[in-house]
């Protein structure tokens, strides 16, 4: 039977190589502080209600968010609530430890617009047009630790589970893989979602991980433990974001056929505690196991779009193609490199030689559908967002066509993969928020970096900012980072290559 232990052996044989690259990744992701938002903070609203009070309600911080649900006289969080369940351990430590330390809580206070009413104190829910909420630095800082230790974690992992599929295909060489999983890391907007407390790379970074538990191991060989897991993930990608439905029931037909009955058997036992807690939770909150906070939205603008079909309606063709390639949302205007990624995968998929033809299949699938959704949704755009993030989803299933890219187009892939890792950059060192209106990048990221003073007031900082770093300049000790990870990683590459020819030899 194929355990996790044997999934994982490539990774322990060049575990070097991939203990460099996963750290030069949680030192990129955790390098950004992002800005308390309305997304953000609705999510970490509920993950202090579970940890601060054991409840789901969200009263006492409501107010720092518009994405929220009202239900008999209480406020609670309108998202998926795995991004807040899995933010719950990080934020238990940090604020076991703040009250250790006696440290402040997160609190928000309000800056009027009116001169006059300067030094008032004003409720949060008192405030007037034009007047502004600051957030407390405890408020910043376990924001951006939740986000980390949850989202960019994971996102780490789900890079190791691209690195290890990528392996597969291109003949066990360990550098080409590790171009494939730096450039899903970085040069695509699993990038600036790593870095904030939201659901949607959360959620693609489970299904990638669950999919690469099921597709390398061989048909009908996949162990109990490893099938649990899959399971698992595959449910929590749900439950973060309820849009996996579906990709994850084409992950149980792929189960069933890749693997068989009884493995399918276990995969839904490993579902079953996740679908638990969320029925559980949606009860708990909304009065049904089947409620969700989109049934409740309060803001009436949000409501009257959610009214029918949950603001799902027929795919927009229009839509669709701003959200392909135009320069306000476009996923390839804004990371190039996938274009190569999309040609890859439809080459998998109709070569004769490809033995996961299946989990290709799923790939697909995953990756049609995410769009599709999205061009139907009324809010297609995201808000304030970079990027279509309501694909992210499907990023990791789409990495699934890098390594044929690389192989076949070395040049061009190389080329693409630097514009869109120079891009996503900006993106994320100035914040995942980008405004609803203009270019992303050209009209709101490179003034938004360039036109910072340092300050260690880290409303949307980053670690350059709070040592003082100006600007661009700011971003110069994360390129250090980097300077070191790569000869690191050629070292670690050659001494590994080495030691397996070797072995080989002996044998």
């Amino acid at each position: 039977m194929t355990t996790l232990g044997e999934l994982l052996a490539p990774a322990r044989t060049h575990r070097r190589t991939v203990a460099i690259l996963a750290l030069a990744l949680l030192s990129t992701y955790g390098y950004f502080v992002p800005a308390p938002a309305w997304n953000q903070n609705s999510r970490f609203a509920l993950t202090r209600a579970l940890v601060e009070r054991g409840s789901s309600t969200i009263d006492p911080d409501h107010e720092t968010t518009g994405d929220k649900s009202l239900r008999e006289g209480h406020f609670y969080c309108d998202k998926a609530p795995g991004a807040s369940f899995a933010a719950v351990v990080p934020y238990a430590l940090w604020y076991l430890g703040n009250r250790l330390v006696g440290g402040e809580l997160p609190a928000v206070a309000v800056i009027p617009l009116d001169s006059r009413d300067a030094g008032k104190h004003i409720e949060p829910g008192d405030r007037l047009p034009g007047d502004r909420l600051l957030y407390n630095r405890a408020h910043r800082v376990a924001l951006w630790f939740c986000g980390f230790a949850s989202v960019g974690v994971a996102s780490v992992t789900s890079a190791i589970a691209v690195w290890l599929l990528a392996l597969r295909v291109l003949a066990g060489s360990a550098a080409a893989a590790c171009a494939c999983a730096a450039i899903y890391a970085v040069a695509t907007p699993v990038f600036p979602y790593s870095t904030a407390l939201y659901g949607h790379q959360l959620c693609g970074a489970l299904l990638v991980c669950a999919l690469a538990i099921v597709g390398l191991s061989e048909p009908r060989r996949l162990d109990r433990n490893a099938t649990l897991l899959a399971g698992f993930l595959t449910a929590g990608a749900v439950v973060t974001e309820y849009t996996a439905a579906v990709p994850a029931m084409a992950m149980l037909a792929l189960v069933a056929w890749r693997h068989g009955a009884h493995a399918l058997r276990w995969f839904i036992a490993g579902a079953t505690p996740p679908a638990l807690a969320l029925a559980t939770y949606h009860t708990a909150a909304f009065g049904h196991p089947l409620r969700t906070g989109y049934d409740f939205v309060y803001l009436p603008e949000f409501a009257e779009g959610m009214q029918l079909r949950y603001g799902i309606s027929r795919p927009d063709p229009r839509v669709l193609l701003e959200i392909a390639f135009g320069s306000y949302r476009g996923l390839f205007y804004l990371a190039p490199v996938l274009l190569l990624a999309v040609w890859g995968l439809g080459l998998r998929l109709l070569s004769r030689g490809e033995t996961m033809r299946d989990v290709i299949a799923f790939a697909c699938l995953t990756v049609v559908y995410f769009p599709l959704l999205n061009a139907g949704y009324y809010m297609w755009d995201g808000g304030a967002a970079i990027g279509p993030r309501h694909v992210v989803p499907m990023l990791g299933a789409l990495a699934l066509g890098l390594p044929p890219a690389l192989r076949f187009v070395p040049r061009a892939f190389a080329v693409l993969a630097a514009v869109s890792a120079g891009q996503m950059l900006l993106a994320t060192a100035a914040m995942p928020e980008a405004p609803q209106w203009g270019n992303p990048l050209w009209e709101f990221a490179l003034g938004h970096v360039l036109g910072r003073d340092a300050s260690t007031d880290a409303l949307a900082s980053n670690l350059g900012l709070v040592l003082g770093l100006p600007s661009a300049l700011s971003l110069a000790p994360l390129a250090a980072v980097w300077a070191l990870a790569w000869p690191a990683l050629r070292g670690a590459l050659a001494v590994e290559t080495q030691r397996v020819a070797d072995v080989r030899i002996d044998r």
